[in-house]
């Protein structure tokens, strides 16, 4: 498997020169996953699956070792991140991120403001989660080659930080190149990340992309208008599976992530309750994390 990491430059241009500097002489861009930054507190970096503390020599296990991120260290990331206006990025900033070229989310905390009920806008930034997006060709080869045979509903399951997204965007290259039609949900612009209409990571020959849309309204037009073999999309939720129902009806199979540990734990949320027993999917991947990096495939129905 062929291991790409795309984004540094990104990274570096979000980042104190400090912590830039460390990161380029010091570590390898494909092993970090994550950068959290919180204003008065140590830096820490998710390196090769484990998270350590960044410190001028490199990473340690050590706190006392680490960077200290200044007082307004997450709003300077957050508006070099929107490029000075806040404005643009209002509604992602609601739902807890903001979209950075080559494929990074930085997730984002800080005070809300409402206007009754409704969240209007978020100020006072406290923190951020800076996850950097992977290529590792092949990750999801034993899938692919399962889809390429029956093209059938999957779900794949993982806790966030063990590689979904990352399996999925192989899968749906795979699955592309094989001349398969692939409509791609990237409704937080990290699977493409598109730019100016074009796929700065590699999801294959044969996918249409649409970005920044939810996946009901995108499994609506594109059923409707692209003819796609298969829809795929991260992070699934209950509200959409409707439209996978629809999708199914029509002959179209759909891929989508969701936030499990695996089956037994998906079946534990009410939202999902009855998804496995009710066939809606044919295909379960679990993903397991660092330190080992495995997937287990259960198949479902006929």
């Amino acid at each position: 498997m062929r291991h790409k990491h795309n984004g540094m430059e990104e990274l570096f241009r979000l980042i104190p020169d400090e912590y830039a500097t460390v990161i380029k002489m010091r570590l390898l861009g494909d092993k970090i996953s994550e950068l959290r930054i919180r204003n008065l507190a140590p830096v820490r970096i998710c390196y090769g699956g484990v998270y350590y503390y960044l410190t001028p020599s490199g990473i340690s296990k050590y706190r006392s070792e680490a960077f200290v991120a200044s007082a307004n260290a997450a709003e300077n990331i957050v508006m070099r991140a929107c490029e000075h206006s806040l404005y643009a990025v209002t509604e992602t900033l609601k739902k807890g991120y903001v979209t950075v070229a080559g494929g990074i989310r930085v997730g984002v905390c800080g005070s809300g403001v409402m206007t009754g009920n409704v969240l209007t806008a978020v100020k006072e930034f406290s923190s951020v989660n800076i996850r950097l997006p992977h290529e590792i060709k092949g990750c999801s080869s034993a899938l692919a080659s399962r889809l390429s045979a029956k093209l059938k509903n999957t779900l794949i399951l993982a806790p966030p930080g063990c590689g979904k997204t990352t399996v999925l965007r192989d899968l749906c290259r795979q699955l592309s190149d094989r001349n398969i039609n692939v409509l791609l949900c990237d409704e937080r612009y990290e699977i493409a990340a598109s730019m100016h209409g074009i796929p700065t990571l590699d999801v294959g020959v044969c996918t249409d992309v649409v970005s920044g849309i939810d996946k009901a309204k995108v499994m609506e037009i594109g059923i409707a208008n692209m003819r796609p073999d298969v829809i795929i999309a991260d992070e699934l939720m209950s509200g959409d599976l409707r439209s996978i129902e629809h999708a199914a009806t029509c002959g179209i199979a759909v891929v989508a992530t969701v936030h499990a540990k695996d089956e037994h734990d998906l079946k534990g949320k009410r939202e999902f309750e009855g998804v496995v027993a009710d066939k809606l999917f044919h295909y379960c991947a679990v993903l397991s994390g660092a330190p080992d990096f495995g997937m287990r495939i259960t198949e479902y129905g006929t």
